[in-house]
């Protein structure tokens, strides 16, 4: 996902973290249930892959994605650890517009970002940071280069579990498309259950 770089003194709290995530993982089989409840978006096109843990709705008339996401890695410390990190990444990427916490949905919480896509590097440099293959979404529409694009993202965390929802957009009609998907947004609903067998 984030790749964790240039914001200074927090590696040397995020390290040691990541290193004992590392080494429990080695030791350590989980068995998750995860789950996405969500309504969706109306006049979206659902990818044939959708299924209990990522879900993708695309727009074609509008060049518009959304995208929620199970993350394939648990975690067993707060989001608000990752979340300064994963702002300073965007920032050093020169992607980052701005950043808030929000709730959302059935007692959701997360990170907000949103995330300027207004070039060929920006989307090669979103492409390979948030969840998403942008450059492989925009690939598919034509003229999709021509404009400016704006991404959300949101990183949230139920039950040790992280998930991440996405929405991207042409920057005109970024606010539009937000608004159209807030009854979705509204509705999601995450569940994480883990069973660890040592």
């Amino acid at each position: 996902m984030t790749r964790f770089g240039g914001f200074g003194g927090l590696n040397k709290l995020l390290i040691p973290i990541l290193l004992a995530i590392f080494f429990s993982l080695l030791t350590t089989q989980s068995l998750a249930n995860a789950e996405i409840k969500v309504t969706p978006p109306l006049n979206w096109q659902p990818s044939p892959n959708n299924n209990s843990t990522k879900m993708e709705w695309i727009q074609n008339s509008t060049k518009s994605l959304l995208a929620i996401i199970k993350l394939p890695v648990d975690i067993a410390f707060p989001l608000f650890i990752v979340g300064p990190g994963m702002a300073q990444s965007f920032a050093d990427q020169g992607i980052l517009e701005s950043v808030d916490q929000v709730t959302f949905g059935h007692s959701n919480y997360g990170q907000r970002y949103f995330l300027n896509i207004s070039s060929r590097s920006n989307i090669a440099n979103a492409s390979s940071s948030t969840l998403v293959d942008i450059k492989g979404f925009l690939d598919q529409m034509s003229g999709a280069y021509d404009v400016p694009f704006k991404e959300m993202l949101i990183i949230s965390e139920k039950q040790g579990g992280l998930y991440g929802i996405t929405l991207v957009s042409p920057r005109e009609n970024f606010n539009s498309k937000l608004n159209e998907i807030k009854p979705t947004l509204d509705s999601i609903e995450l569940s994480n259950s883990t069973a660890t067998v040592n």
